[in-house]
């Protein structure tokens, strides 16, 4: 696959550390997904197993929704890579990226060497489920595309918050087959 980064993420990814996953627009904005800029491109090339991709919604106690991909990737060195990204769904840009992953029908993960000039890709099924639950959490938000973006310092507080609660092992050990996540009840909402 041929990957075409929008103009806006290129840039973003210059200036993010190397094995740092960001969210990125493809394909001329019309599709979500992840990419990683890495010192090795060569590991990536083979298909990866486990490919596990979660999308948490969380609502801190102020009110404020944090929205998380959490990934884990099996490279063929029998490593791993996982981390979580997240997204603030009353950021315009965040929930239109948030609004591709409602209506596309895979999800990819980019890897890309460090000066952005080649790279590969891996990419899994986003089914059916995966899409309608994104439709739910940004109906749960309130609004499809905010008119107000949220305070940044409240949005940092609602990811430590959330941090603070579930730490990315326990998010991975608890994935569902099929691809979702259990966890416990707490307060706050988490939309899985």
């Amino acid at each position: 696959m041929k990957v075409e980064l929008d103009s806006r993420s290129y840039q973003w990814l210059r200036t993010t550390a190397p094995d740092s996953p960001a969210v990125v627009e493809l394909r001329g904005g019309r599709e979500t997904a992840l990419a990683m800029r890495v010192e090795e491109v060569f590991s990536y090339r083979r298909p990866l197993q486990p490919f596990l991709l979660n999308c948490v919604g969380y609502q801190a106690k102020g009110g404020v929704w944090v929205v998380t991909l959490v990934f884990q990737l099996g490279t063929e060195s029998e490593r791993y890579v996982t981390g979580r990204v997240y997204l603030n769904p009353l950021q315009n840009e965040d929930a239109v990226l948030l609004q591709h992953l409602a209506l596309q029908e895979r999800f990819v993960f980019v890897f890309l060497n460090m000066s952005l000039s080649g790279g590969v890709s891996q990419e899994r099924v986003w089914s059916l489920e995966e899409r309608y639950r994104i439709r739910l959490l940004l109906s749960q938000t309130g609004r499809a595309v905010p008119q107000q973006p949220v305070n940044t310092l409240e949005f940092e507080r609602a990811k430590a918050e959330f941090d603070a609660r579930f730490s990315l092992s326990h998010l991975l050990a608890t994935r569902t087959p099929i691809g979702g996540a259990t966890l416990p009840s707490f307060r706050g909402a988490v939309l899985e």
